[in-house]
């Protein structure tokens, strides 16, 4: 979700040849090319031994689901091809397919606004070609995989902790709730813990590789990230003899040593390697207080977009104020005009119509983020449902995400939230059982891709797909219809 690029001194991203540089497309297809490149052990310009000015950037937004820098460039370029880009290095470079004779199954966030999802889809059939495509929420999938079409779905991410209701395969997107704790901010609290037991910061492998690199800023923590990664995933899941109270309920564990990468070992606690758990769970006055400080975070970052998109001036453009309107996202106007139906490039991402589409459900999405420990999440996300659909959503509960695979035992994380959840729920509900549904570590992490490998090995999928002649019929909006 991350790569890695340069921006030159006219705000364009480019590589080295002349042609790059009067091609954007091949730009930053060339920039592309260099995050494939393991920069965790040699430059990103290996000719000088420099990163220069690259740095690591991620081309979605992790709250927002924007696909462009949310800082505007002082000429006014962004890099709305990045992802777009990325799309086709996977297709070309990774699978060495061609991307017009593979449809695409893509899964989304359960909260995803409608238009970023036509966005999504224009770029799909008219930049990467695409044959077909559909779109799958996150959460639904992960019920998928687990047998299930009904549950309370809890999705430990990268950057976000998502708990989201999914009725008879319907998620229900008023009642999720968001925390803005996800494996991202783990890594964090334990590389800082990792400086404190080394006593001083903990050098990246490159360090001792290739002394004369001279590191970014942005590269060099995100080599560092990945030995807290490391460490944070050192023992996790192992099968240790031990008493099941003692491993579900305050994840103690064998000290471990981890090796930095001079070879030098660092005695690491257990609590270390697994408190981060309590970042989710626990309800002590740090792991509050670390929760807060990042909800009030992100939520400067949701009024600080929210004020942008509500004092964008009209410049009289009426038709593409109306490209990404709600009225085009829920409903298919057969009087869409061929313009409206393939709308100029230089219009498609312009800022304007996409953030004053998205605005309404930002409001929406402020009021879902919570400091919330996990257990009041799952328990806030049911209750906000209809009374009827409040037993089988908590009598089941999945847990999925690469930010759930933490604890000595494979079920140490689920059994700690089960425990919490149904103290939660008795003091209302005594009658009311938690059935946490919980798959082994390595099938966790994947759970919604599991879903959508079965999802599309269905033989009525075949009917769900959204072809590019409906694309071109329809419009992006019929996105929102297949796709609900």
């Amino acid at each position: 979700n991350v790569a890695v690029s340069r921006e030159e001194s006219d705000g364009n991203t480019s590589g080295n040849s002349n042609s790059q540089q009067d091609d954007p497309s091949l730009a930053h297809h060339h920039s592309i090319q260099k995050a494939n490149y393991d920069y965790f052990h040699g430059p990103i310009d290996p000719k000088s031994k420099s990163d220069g000015t690259y740095k690591v950037v991620n081309p979605v937004h992790t709250t927002t689901g924007l696909w462009y820098d949310t800082e505007p460039k002082v000429d006014g370029s962004d890099w709305n091809d990045l992802l777009p880009t990325f799309l086709t290095h996977g297709y070309k470079a990774s699978l060495k397919a061609d991307p017009s004779e593979h449809p695409l199954l893509l899964v989304e966030r359960a909260y995803n606004t409608p238009a970023i999802r036509q966005q999504t889809l224009e770029v799909l059939f008219e930049t990467v070609d695409v044959p077909a495509t559909f779109l799958g929420k996150d959460a639904v999938l992960s019920c998928y995989g687990c047998g299930r079409t009904t549950a309370t779905v809890v999705d430990v991410g990268s950057s976000h902790t998502t708990v989201t209701p999914v009725f008879e395969g319907f998620a229900e997107k008023a009642n999720i709730k968001v925390s803005p704790i996800g494996v991202h901010a783990m890594d964090e609290l334990i590389l800082q813990q990792l400086d404190q037991l080394h006593k001083s910061p903990i050098p990246p492998l490159y360090r001792f590789r290739q002394p004369e690199l001279q590191r970014g800023k942005d590269i060099y923590h995100a080599a560092r990230l990945a030995l807290a990664q490391e460490c944070r995933e050192l023992g996790a899941g192992a099968a240790i003899n031990m008493a099941p109270a003692a491993a579900t309920a305050t994840f103690h564990a064998p000290h471990k040593t981890f090796y930095l990468p001079d070879g030098t070992g660092v005695d690491v606690p257990s609590k270390v390697r697994f408190a981060v758990a309590d970042l989710l769970l626990g309800d002590d006055p740090i792991s509050v207080t670390r929760r807060q400080e990042a909800l009030q975070a992100q939520q400067a970052e949701l009024d600080e977009l929210l004020q942008n998109a509500e004092a964008q001036p009209s410049d009289g453009d009426g038709a593409d104020d109306e490209l990404y309107s709600e009225a085009a996202a829920v409903g298919l106007s057969k009087r869409r005009t061929k313009r409206r139906s393939k709308p100029a490039a230089k219009r498609r991402f312009s800022n304007r119509p996409l953030q004053k589409a998205c605005a309404p459900h930002w409001h929406t999405l402020r009021t879902q983020l919570t400091a919330a420990p996990l257990a009041q999440m799952v328990c806030d996300a049911a209750y906000r449902c209809d009374r009827d659909q409040q037993g089988a959503l908590l009598g089941n509960v999945v847990l999925g995400g690469g930010g759930s695979c933490l604890g000595p035992t494979e079920q140490a994380f689920p059994e700690t939230l089960r425990e919490n959840i149904e103290s939660l729920i008795h003091v209302h509900t005594p009658g009311w059982k938690v059935k946490l549904l919980a798959p082994a570590v390595a099938e966790r992490a994947i759970l919604s891709w599991l879903g959508g490998s079965i999802l599309g090995s269905l033989g009525t999928f075949h009917d769900m797909w959204i072809t590019k002649a409906e694309y071109e019929e329809w419009g992006s909006a019929i996105v929102n219809r297949k796709c609900p």
